[in-house]
């Protein structure tokens, strides 16, 4: 399914996940906070702390610049050792699992803020030590603002430490995995929710009567090269309706498009303007994550699985356990049928009609696109294809009888079967293999 976006919307959102955004803001807060501190220090913050807490305050002009020089020394420190652990985190993901994990790496929140409490304390005790000014015998000491750095000095060390924790654990594979298998169930689980309302939306699932592309239809073209990332069918919807017209999208969603291929096309041609309206529609990216796309969590694990089982790696229990997640993920798949055609609500002089077709990946397609690689890479080993093996078996149990995902799994197991016995040798494994695949196919 391609949801509705909005473009200002999914730029920030875009925004939001890039590694400094986080850092950004919370530095500037910083920022601002040491000017709220310095307006307070001037009404005379520091003598009301004095006179109620005076334990508390550092009144000595040269211990309160050994404490804010401290601070400085220590907040870059830990500052450049944490970007380097999440730059070490990243090379290293994208070396040992797959480069799609990157931008689900970079977008970790929880890193962002942790760096941006650095950043917002580093700036916080810089402007602190630059109100501290001697004025012939008179020293000002803004002891609020000495005592306020201690505090965030403290939190910043406790960050520290969860940070640490953090990252150590967002490099083991089995969090990975778990985060992207999280992901993308989340996804089919929204959808499956929303398919629950399917008889009230004004969108269908099987063929209507009232859309039949044929080869007349105007073909456009794609002006700009990229991913397309998203579709706004509800604006879509409108311009079809308005203007008594039909179109077909012909690219999928997460399909990588050139300038100049068919994008999509109309039962009648449309004006220039309701053109160029039509193509403002699409989101068109540089690239996708599994945040943008449910199926692309598939295609994320199952690349760790035949990275897992390189000779530079060799690591046949993360394969195994990349198919237990592809298992679960399958088995949502299954449960959800993805709309492909989009019906108006109609109005006072006409009844609702089918507007827009999009393109959907199925899933004789998605399983293909999974099997593949293991076929090509993982077939060599016995203990892959047996549980390759199993979790068709486990599928076909949960698929509808005689329906085209049964067809599928079952072809898949043959396939599979077939490359297997080119790849291995003893009849022993030929044996356990055909016994499981003759228990698919009856």
């Amino acid at each position: 399914m391609i949801n509705p976006v909005k473009k200002p919307l999914h730029f920030f959102v875009k925004l939001e996940r890039q590694i400094a955004f986080y850092p950004s803001v919370l530095a500037l807060a910083g920022l601002f906070l040491a000017l709220v501190m310095m307006y307070l220090e001037q009404l005379g913050l520091s003598q009301l702390i004095i006179k109620h807490v005076p334990i508390v305050m550092v009144q000595s002009f040269e211990t309160a610049r050994t404490i804010l020089g401290t601070f400085i020394g220590g907040f870059i420190s830990i500052l450049v050792f944490s970007f380097s652990m999440v730059m070490i985190l990243l090379n290293q993901a994208a070396a040992n699992f797959s480069p799609r994990l990157l931008p689900g790496l970079v977008s970790n929140k929880k890193h962002q803020i942790i760096l941006g409490i650095y950043l917002a304390s580093l700036f916080f005790c810089l402007l602190a030590l630059m109100l501290i000014q001697s004025e012939g015998k008179e020293v000002t000491t803004p002891g609020s603002m000495i005592l306020m750095a201690i505090l965030m000095m403290a939190t910043s060390l406790t960050a520290f430490i969860y940070f640490i924790h953090s990252i150590s654990k967002s490099i083991q594979v089995d969090h990975i995995l778990h985060r992207v298998y999280e992901d993308a169930a989340h996804h089919f689980n929204h959808l499956l929710e929303n398919n629950k309302n399917l008889n009230e939306s004004s969108v269908i699932t099987k063929a209507p009567a009232d859309f039949s592309p044929v080869d007349n239809w105007t073909l456009y073209r794609a002006q700009t090269n990229g991913y397309l990332s998203a579709v706004d069918t509800g604006a879509l919807l409108k311009l079809m309706h308005k203007d008594d017209n039909q179109m077909q999208i012909l690219v999928g969603r997460s399909y990588y498009m050139l300038a100049g291929t068919p994008l999509f096309k109309t039962r009648k041609a449309v004006e220039d303007d309701l053109a160029k309206d039509i193509h403002r529609q699409f989101l068109i990216e540089s690239s996708v994550s599994v945040s943008d796309n449910e199926d692309l969590g598939f295609k994320v694990i199952t690349e760790i699985a035949v990275k897992a089982m390189s000779p530079g790696i060799n690591d046949p229990g993360t394969a195994l356990t990349c198919i237990d997640y592809l298992t679960q993920l399958l088995a949502l798949r299954l449960r959800y049928q993805p709309r492909e055609w989009f019906q108006d609500d109609g109005d006072e002089e006409s009844a609702p009609a089918t507007r827009v077709q999009i393109k959907t990946l199925d899933f004789e397609d998605l399983l293909f696109q999974i099997m593949a690689p293991f076929r090509t890479y993982c077939a060599h080993d016995v203990l892959i294809v047996l549980k390759l093996l199993y979790m068709h078996t486990n599928l076909l149990q949960l698929a509808p009888t005689n329906c085209p995902e049964q067809r599928s799994l079952i072809n898949s197991a043959r396939l599979l079967r077939t490359q297997a016995k080119q790849e291995i040798s003893q009849e022993f494994d030929h044996q356990r293999i055909d016994a499981i695949v003759k228990s698919i196919v009856s």
